[in-house]
């Protein structure tokens, strides 16, 4: 059987292309770059202080809400403090979530941590802010459970004013771990709403507090990590 003979063709060396003549590249150019303009990107820190400022006007209506139905003044000075307080652990999470050194794998243990540490530091921040305790079949029924639906309802509201702003702050800057900071962008939004409700609510019982003001964290830190792969992702 006789070996088929290689192609000549296929020894040649292949030809340099040509460079397309000057006039070429420049209408190429032209049409490539026509109606293009720069776009202007927020900074870093001017994400984070939005971030802030969302969850401190929202804090301050509701400073403005206790005042208006006569809120205790003990009552509004703890829900201020405490407010105060946790905007320290917000702007911590926030750059935890949105830092410029999220991608490590140190950096997304942190996160991950806080993600579960956040609700369960909060509960128990409402543990130790709870005067009074009930059952709760007591709590269940009655002005009791509405009090508490509608405490839920408008803190479910706020956080989602403060949860929206940081996810639309931070939208398609985060292409590694969209989900995980999208649920540390609920869970912001969350204690947000939580504390602006604390403000105007005179309410100290435990169940009150676990219940309208716990869970609303957890809610929307789960729609924040619902979200995040297709606000957060580019």
């Amino acid at each position: 059987m006789s070996m088929p003979k290689p192609d000549p063709l296929a020894e040649l060396p292949w030809p340099k292309p040509e460079r397309p003549r000057e006039e070429v590249s420049t209408a190429i150019r032209s049409a490539c770059t026509k109606n293009l303009c720069p776009v202007q990107h927020m900074s870093a820190g001017m994400r984070l202080t939005l971030c802030i400022a969302a969850s401190s006007i929202v804090a301050a209506a509701a400073f403005w809400f206790g005042i208006r139905n006569d809120r205790s003044e003990l009552g509004l000075r703890m829900g201020v403090y405490g407010a105060l307080g946790w905007a320290i652990v917000q702007a911590v999470v926030l750059f935890a979530a949105f830092g410029p050194r999220r991608g490590g794998m140190a950096a997304r243990t942190l996160r991950l941590a806080l993600a579960f540490a956040v609700p369960v530091l909060y509960v128990g921040y409402l543990t130790l802010s709870a005067w009074s305790f009930v059952p709760f079949n007591q709590f269940s029924h009655g002005a009791r459970a509405g009090h508490a639906m509608s405490c839920a309802l408008v803190a479910l509201v706020l956080g989602a004013v403060v949860s929206g702003g940081v996810l639309l702050a931070w939208r398609g800057t985060d292409p590694a771990t969209p989900r995980l900071s999208g649920a540390l962008a609920g869970l912001v939004g969350g204690v947000g709403g939580a504390l602006a409700v604390g403000i105007g609510c005179p309410s100290h019982e435990a169940w009150h507090l676990w219940v309208s003001h716990g869970l609303v964290v957890i809610a929307l830190g789960a729609v924040g990590f619902a979200a995040g792969r297709r606000l957060l992702a580019p």
